[in-house]
């Protein structure tokens, strides 16, 4: 470690006992003595014995260890911000724990059950506004060219330019590039030797390292074994194998870091709470609508014969089939003849849809044009079956129909009742619906679905694109 990152872990670490040492205070003043509530004259009067000292700096001795064994004191600098607040929970619940087992054996008994919530709630708050306090003054600094690393970017071609444009356009970071190696134009013991002459040079702060796993993991192997030996951070910007449209993140099995390769939004609170919200849209919605149903049922039966419901099996998350539910709105033998209208088929790729189609039902009409035909979807969505927003499940035979590889993306999320493909556009060029549908999986959030399904009930209200 360099000097200058030296004093600053020093300055971090002595803000942070500074921190632990206030939230003590606090929760002293906010708990309750034998002769009630305390008063800050009432604490500067409590009697300061060397046992206490010795047992408070023992403490702040103790949290100092845990937040090193929790890795505090590590590089945050590329780090997502719910890492480090992850770890401060961890390191205050650590630190509070023995405390709270160690106090009434010490005897200690102004630790009790509202000193320690006061305790640890005041701890991982003030802790979090100092490491956000200084994350910001971090990114400010490095703004205008302080406290910035040395770095050494090794990797192939175009993988080596790409990072080190990155690292270029992220200044607020702080990664200052010294040399790009180029482990395409030689042999890869000649990288080695040119890493490791750096790194002789002792002006290297950090390597980061842009090769396939799959080809060079020997080499990679070298250089991480060479900075290891030096101290110097190495950075893994690499893949297992060309990844064109997955995405890559860090696991760990006790110890062990595991690359895990997903395609689609990864599990997290995010999807929870879009799977709650589902649950109780789709649950209010159908109790809400059960008269509109009833009203829709007697409509469709009064129009024509067959069934109320109509069933189709589509393709929904990872490829799974399920049943999917809707008003019907065709003559009952719609499915036997389409093969006889497919000449007439408006949509290109592997979709059907014709505008006049003659096996709509005149209350089919309606019901499409209002689009309440898909409120029996719900039940879908109540069986996690479907979502309220997703790409639209297709059915078996325009699945089979899909031929462009990167069109199958759209199995890697649930299907939805609506998507950006309805309330954008609804035409029947299949290329701009799936690229709607690539938008929506690659940039997917609560807030999107949010503001989808607010774009949806104008679309549904103008009878936009209904077919």
């Amino acid at each position: 470690m360099n000097p200058r990152r030296r004093a600053v872990v020093a300055a971090i670490k002595l803000c942070d006992l500074a921190v632990v040492a206030a939230a003590l205070v606090v929760a002293t003043l906010a708990s309750t003595g034998s002769d009630g509530p305390r008063t800050w004259p009432a604490l500067l009067e409590m009697r300061l014995s060397l046992a206490n000292i010795a047992l408070v700096a023992a403490y702040l001795g103790l949290w100092h260890v845990t937040f090193r064994a929790c890795g505090l004191y590590q590089s945050y600098r590329l780090a997502a911000a719910r890492r480090e607040l992850r770890d401060l929970a961890t390191a205050v619940a650590l630190a509070v724990l023995p405390l709270a087992a160690l106090a009434p054996l010490l005897g200690i008994d102004v630790v009790d059950g509202p000193f320690l919530i006061v305790f640890a709630s005041a701890a991982f708050a003030a802790l979090t506004m100092s490491r956000r306090l200084l994350r910001a003054v971090g990114r400010r600094v490095r703004l205008y060219g302080r406290d910035l690393r040395n770095v050494v970017v090794v990797g192939t071609g175009d993988e080596a330019l790409e990072l080190t444009a990155r690292l270029a356009r992220r200044n607020d970071v702080g990664y200052q590039v010294v040399a790009v190696i180029d482990c395409g134009s030689g042999e890869p013991t000649e990288a080695l030797h040119m890493v490791a002459a750096l790194v002789d040079q002792g002006q290297i702060d950090e390597v980061f390292v842009a090769l396939a796993l799959d080809t060079s993991q020997a080499l990679v192997g070298r250089i991480v074994g060479l900075c290891e030996e030096q101290g110097i951070t190495v950075r893994l910007a690499s893949q297992v194998t060309a990844l064109y449209w997955a995405r890559a993140v860090i696991d760990e099995i006790d110890g062990q870091p595991i690359i895990t390769v997903h395609s689609g939004p990864a599990e997290g609170p995010g999807l929870v709470a879009k799977r709650a919200l589902d649950v109780a849209v789709a649950g209010a919605g159908l109790l809400l609508c059960a008269p509109l149903f009833a009203l829709c049922a007697l409509a469709i039966r009064l129009d024509s014969r067959g069934p109320v419901f109509f069933g189709q099996e589509r393709v929904g998350l990872n490829r799974r089939r399920f049943r999917v539910w809707k008003f019907r709105t065709m003559v009952a033998d719609a499915e036997a003849r389409q093969a006889g209208l497919e000449a007439r088929n408006e949509a290109d790729g592997p979709v059907f849809k014709i505008t006049a189609d003659p096996r709509v039902t005149r209350v089919g009409r309606w019901l499409r044009r209002s689009s309440i035909d898909e409120l029996p979807q719900l039940w879908n969505v109540l069986r996690s079956e479907m979502s309220l927003v997703g790409p639209r499940p297709l059915p078996l035979r325009d699945v089979e129909r899909i031929d462009v590889r990167w069109h199958r993306r759209r199995f890697s999320v649930k299907p939805g009742i609506t998507c950006l493909w309805q309330v954008e556009s609804r035409a029947p060029r299949f290329d701009e619906w799936i690229a709607l549908d690539m938008q929506y999986i690659d940039n997917w959030s609560l807030g999107l679905d949010l503001k989808i399904l607010a774009r949806t009930i104008p679309a549904v209200l103008s009878g936009q694109g209904a077919r």
